[in-house]
Protein backbone atom coordinates (compact mmCIF):
# COMPACT_ATOMS: atom_id res chain seq x y z
CA UNK A 1 0.00 0.00 0.00
CA UNK A 2 2.90 2.37 0.40
CA UNK A 3 4.38 1.68 -2.97
CA UNK A 4 0.77 2.91 -4.58
CA UNK A 5 0.45 5.80 -2.12
CA UNK A 6 4.06 6.93 -3.03
CA UNK A 7 2.96 6.82 -7.21
CA UNK A 8 -0.16 8.58 -6.37
CA UNK A 9 1.87 11.37 -4.81
CA UNK A 10 4.73 11.12 -7.62
CA UNK A 11 1.52 11.75 -9.78
CA UNK A 12 -0.19 15.15 -8.33
CA UNK A 13 2.97 16.57 -7.57
CA UNK A 14 4.20 16.04 -11.07
CA UNK A 15 0.24 17.42 -12.51
CA UNK A 16 0.96 20.42 -9.97
CA UNK A 17 4.42 21.08 -10.98
CA UNK A 18 3.39 21.12 -14.46
CA UNK A 19 0.78 23.65 -13.76
CA UNK A 20 2.31 25.93 -12.05
CA UNK A 21 5.51 26.02 -14.76
CA UNK A 22 2.72 26.58 -17.37
CA UNK A 23 0.81 29.46 -15.75
CA UNK A 24 4.43 31.32 -14.67
CA UNK A 25 5.38 31.60 -18.36
CA UNK A 26 4.20 34.66 -20.27
CA UNK A 27 1.94 34.10 -22.93
CA UNK A 28 2.79 33.96 -26.33
CA UNK A 29 3.23 37.01 -28.75
CA UNK A 30 0.07 38.13 -30.89
CA UNK A 31 -0.16 37.26 -34.50
CA UNK A 32 0.54 40.12 -36.70
CA UNK A 33 -2.65 42.04 -37.96
CA UNK A 34 -4.31 40.36 -40.86
CA UNK A 35 -3.65 41.94 -44.32
CA UNK A 36 -6.23 43.05 -45.96
CA UNK A 37 -7.12 42.42 -49.37
CA UNK A 38 -6.64 43.85 -52.31
CA UNK A 39 -9.02 44.28 -55.18
CA UNK A 40 -8.01 43.82 -58.31
CA UNK A 41 -9.30 46.70 -61.05
CA UNK A 42 -11.35 44.99 -63.63
CA UNK A 43 -9.41 44.78 -67.32
CA UNK A 44 -10.51 46.95 -69.43
CA UNK A 45 -13.11 47.06 -71.80
CA UNK A 46 -11.96 46.82 -75.34
CA UNK A 47 -13.22 49.98 -77.47
CA UNK A 48 -17.26 49.66 -79.26
CA UNK A 49 -17.48 49.02 -82.64
CA UNK A 50 -20.29 49.18 -84.77
CA UNK A 51 -22.94 46.63 -84.47
CA UNK A 52 -23.06 46.68 -88.17
CA UNK A 53 -18.87 45.13 -87.92
CA UNK A 54 -20.91 42.19 -85.70
CA UNK A 55 -21.36 38.75 -86.21
CA UNK A 56 -24.61 38.35 -84.24
CA UNK A 57 -25.47 34.42 -83.24
CA UNK A 58 -29.36 33.86 -82.04
CA UNK A 59 -29.45 29.91 -80.91
CA UNK A 60 -33.07 28.82 -80.52
CA UNK A 61 -33.00 26.07 -77.87
CA UNK A 62 -36.57 24.84 -79.11
CA UNK A 63 -35.21 23.44 -82.39
CA UNK A 64 -31.47 23.30 -81.83
CA UNK A 65 -30.97 25.78 -84.81
CA UNK A 66 -28.88 28.90 -84.77
CA UNK A 67 -29.50 31.82 -86.78
CA UNK A 68 -26.35 33.71 -88.09
CA UNK A 69 -26.29 37.78 -88.28
CA UNK A 70 -23.51 39.72 -90.06
CA UNK A 71 -23.98 43.16 -90.57
CA UNK A 72 -27.69 43.07 -90.07
CA UNK A 73 -27.92 40.46 -93.18
CA UNK A 74 -29.24 37.02 -92.45
CA UNK A 75 -26.20 34.87 -93.85
CA UNK A 76 -27.89 31.85 -92.18
CA UNK A 77 -28.29 28.58 -90.31
CA UNK A 78 -26.28 26.28 -88.23
CA UNK A 79 -28.25 23.41 -87.51
CA UNK A 80 -25.94 19.88 -87.28
CA UNK A 81 -26.47 18.28 -90.45
CA UNK A 82 -23.27 20.18 -91.54
CA UNK A 83 -20.30 17.86 -92.85
CA UNK A 84 -18.17 16.58 -89.54
CA UNK A 85 -15.21 17.72 -91.69
CA UNK A 86 -16.27 21.69 -91.39
CA UNK A 87 -14.80 23.06 -88.15
CA UNK A 88 -16.50 24.84 -87.39
CA UNK A 89 -19.49 24.80 -88.86
CA UNK A 90 -20.13 27.31 -91.91
CA UNK A 91 -23.76 28.54 -91.76
CA UNK A 92 -25.98 27.78 -94.56
CA UNK A 93 -29.19 28.80 -96.46
CA UNK A 94 -32.06 27.30 -93.98
CA UNK A 95 -34.79 24.43 -95.57
CA UNK A 96 -37.23 27.23 -93.97
CA UNK A 97 -36.87 31.09 -94.09
CA UNK A 98 -36.51 32.15 -90.75
CA UNK A 99 -39.91 33.37 -88.37
CA UNK A 100 -40.27 37.06 -87.85
CA UNK A 101 -41.45 36.69 -84.69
Amino acid sequence: MRKTTLILRMVVLGGFAVGISTCSTPPPPEPPPARLPVVAAPPPQPAATSPDQDWNIFPDPTTGTIDIYHKGDYVGVIDGSEPKEQDPPLPHKPDRPPSDE
